[in-house]
């Protein structure tokens, strides 16, 4: 590819400063001591497009610091309208278009909007801990939708046995965190069928949109042409396309106009609305204008990454890993090492100085269990001398007998805890 010489300067190891990362309070490193190497939050190691800072920095030489009108600025929703329609095929008008301060606001926005205490949402299992959460605080009940985590496949059969009268929402993730997944026209379509025919709402997370390997083809939801099915909240966001997670800047596009001014009256009651300061804007404008070659260039080095670091792990003692056509993180499966999720999360730190997350329910759902999440989107030269740390403390785990490697967990589990 032409951009081939630009990803290996924007993306090698010289672009990543551990230090300045700490002292910018990064959610990844700032959470372990220097001698860790964190690959836990799925938030890039990396500088942003340069477009976007100089634009913030643009915007703010004249000293004026104002608020933000709660429904943002007009430029922003035209362009989220245009991307939506010409990236995602979904033919939205700028007021259908709903900004949000990122994607996870956006999902508690939207459950807020739609649900109410006592009605049940489904939910994949595993799928990342923001969807539970935003049920959970309206007093709903999560019913989850069991994925099989080896080939990462959504029955919408059996995601259709689970619709009761006290369904209020369907919820998908799509690409699939943790797990990659992206999802099959055919299985979206017969998910929309479904809620269309039930009359129930979607909540599409789809902020991984652009996070997709060839041949994989990411499809919206909403794009499709079912009948009956257009009551879709589509979610998106800036903070995986572009490594912009502390802009805070996502949207979400409403089935129709009047729910996009529901559900901007639903951001304002939860005080979420006036989150989206100008300067963040300004930064979106640019990045989803003049960001793509960036993207594109980020997205070659993560495909790289993916194939190296699978390739890798599939090498380790009790560990198998899917390819995922998604994401920048990997879900490996760790039940061969006879150690259960967060117990090898606690090894790997204490023994190899990795931070890594386990699959517990409180993560990911009672279905991770048995996996450990890894996020890539760093250098080549840091993910291999993590899995270099990996590789020599699974094999030490492996070679001792079962009572010697409890102990040393139990050990490095009171080193951790201070018990």
């Amino acid at each position: 590819m032409a951009l081939s010489a630009a990803t290996g300067s924007l993306f090698d190891d010289s672009q990543i400063q551990p230090a300045m990362l700490r002292d910018r309070s990064n959610i990844r490193w700032s959470a372990y001591p220097p001698d860790v190497i964190p690959l836990t939050a799925a938030e890039p190691d990396f500088a942003g497009p340069p477009v976007v800072t100089d634009a913030m920095i643009s915007s703010l030489a004249d000293g004026y610091f104002p608020y933000a009108p709660p429904e943002g600025l007009s430029e922003l929703r035209e362009i989220c309208s245009a991307v939506a329609k010409d990236r995602y095929g979904i033919g939205a008008s700028p007021d259908r278009v709903v900004l949000t301060a990122g994607t996870a606001a956006a999902i508690w926005g939207v459950v807020h909007l739609l649900c109410r205490k006592g009605d049940e949402c489904i939910l994949p299992d595993p799928v990342d801990m923001l969807f539970g959460q935003a049920i959970d605080a309206v007093g709903a009940r999560r019913v989850y939708c069991p994925m099989d985590k080896r080939t990462g496949r959504l029955d919408p059969d059996r995601l259709a046995s689970l619709i009761t009268p006290r369904t209020a929402l369907i919820c998908l993730c799509n690409p699939h965190n943790p797990l990659g997944t992206v999802f099959a026209e055919e299985t979206l379509r017969a998910i929309a069928e479904t809620a269309g025919a039930r009359r129930i709402p979607i909540l599409s997370d789809e902020v991984w949109n652009e996070i997709v390997y060839p041949p994989a083809v990411h499809t919206s939801t909403a794009s499709l042409d079912t009948a009956n099915s257009q009551r879709i909240f589509t979610l998106t966001g800036l903070s995986k396309t572009f490594a912009l997670p502390g802009l805070r800047m996502g949207f979400a596009v409403a089935p129709t106009a009047r729910e996009a001014h529901d559900l901007q009256l639903t951001f304002q009651r939860l005080g979420a609305a006036y989150n989206l300061t100008p300067f963040a804007q300004v930064g979106a404008v640019a990045a989803l204008r003049h960001g793509w070659p960036w993207r594109n260039a980020f997205l070659e080095h993560l495909q790289e990454m993916r194939d190296y670091c699978v390739e890798r792990l599939n090498a380790f003692p009790g560990i198998s890993c899917s390819r995922p056509d998604g994401t920048f993180v990997l879900f490996p499966d760790v039940t061969s090492s006879g150690l259960d999720s967060q117990t090898m999360a606690e090894y790997l730190l204490e023994a190899a100085r990795v931070a890594v997350v386990g699959g517990t329910t409180e993560w990911f759902g009672p279905a991770a269990e048995g996996n450990i999440r890894i996020c890539y989107a760093t250098s080549r030269g840091i993910m291999t001398e993590a899995l270099n740390r990996m590789e020599r403390a699974l094999d030490r785990l492996s070679e001792a007998p079962v009572h010697r490697a409890e102990n040393a967990v139990a050990s490095a589990h009171g080193r951790l805890t201070g018990t």
